[in-house]
């Protein structure tokens, strides 16, 4: 069960990131977003998903099998090699179990790193947003540029009073969720908490595969697909397998009174923080040919 104090923390965070003080300074400061193109050097997730950096990194293809990539003017359409593998696997099950076309958002830069806006991990190539609308021109032809950068995503829920539009509401939706959860690749999957209270009521007892999909802050609009380290990748720092009931306790504290006041609470500007150091071997990323 979250704390208040640390409930604060975590949310101040987020609101960080999306008001572009990640690094403490503006977003010209950051030389990890003007780095077009990946790093010569083999692939590898270096550091932990909030402070690392992505070696040998693979470019997302704009459309594939099940997927049209969005959001593409951003240029965060790069990830490890087996992020890559695994969307297009996962994909093309959703293809090919007629649950429609995935639109794919953020992912990471050509060399990982920390951004001066929008998140605070996607940093080593194992994070992907996933849009959970799906436009009906991405279904029938490839987007245009203008397409790509300016369609609208559709929220399925209410950030701000933890409600669900049930207008909006897909019911592909918990498929298309499971069949990410249930591979053995994914380590966590981010959603609204009024999505997982949803999918909570509508799995009953078969809801094992819930274990991995998290409440968080924000992800009504975008389900969060966070990949395991790569197998044999020392360099990279692990997560802490999620543990309890899957649709327990700690999902009831997101709908509490404590909850609803940090929500509710004035936004206030984060304070300018000092960058934490990356790990050693992100210098050589950044400068490698």
């Amino acid at each position: 069960m979250f704390s208040k104090k640390l409930a604060h923390l975590l949310l101040g965070g987020m609101l960080a990131g999306a008001a572009g003080q990640v690094l403490g300074g503006p977003a010209g400061d950051n030389p990890w977003e003007a780095v077009a193109r990946p790093s010569s050097q083999p692939p590898a997730s270096i550091g932990t998903y909030t402070n690392g950096c992505l070696s040998g990194a693979e470019q997302m293809p704009l459309r594939g099998e099940g997927f049209q990539l969005v959001r593409t003017g951003r240029d965060r359409h790069y990830g490890h090699p087996e992020t890559v593998r695994f969307l297009k696997d996962f994909s093309a099950r959703v293809a090919a179990r007629d649950l429609g076309r995935l639109q794919i958002g953020d992912m990471s830069m050509a060399r990982g790193g920390p951004f001066s806006y929008g998140h605070r991990s996607h940093q080593v190539g194992l994070d992907v947003d996933i849009w959970y609308s799906q436009d009906w021109r991405a279904a029938e032809r490839p987007l245009s540029a203008w397409e790509r950068d300016n369609i609208s995503a559709i929220p399925l829920a209410d950030a701000g009073q933890h409600r669900l539009i049930r207008e909006n509401w897909d019911r592909r939706i918990p498929s298309i969720l499971r069949i990410a959860a249930e591979d053995d690749r994914v380590e966590r999957i981010f959603v609204h908490p009024t999505i997982k209270r949803k999918m909570c009521s509508l799995a009953g007892s078969d809801n094992e595969w819930l274990r991995k999909v998290r409440p968080w802050w924000g992800h009504n609009y975008h389900f969060h697909v966070r990949l395991a380290c790569p197998p044999g990748e020392t360099n990279c720092k692990p997560q802490r397998p999620p543990r309890g009931d899957p649709c327990g306790p700690d999902l009831d504290w997101w709908f509490s009174e404590e909850a609803y006041a940090i929500l509710r609470a004035p936004e206030e500007p984060a304070p300018a923080e000092e960058p934490r150091p990356l790990p050693e071997q992100c210098a050589r990323v950044l400068g490698a040919p």
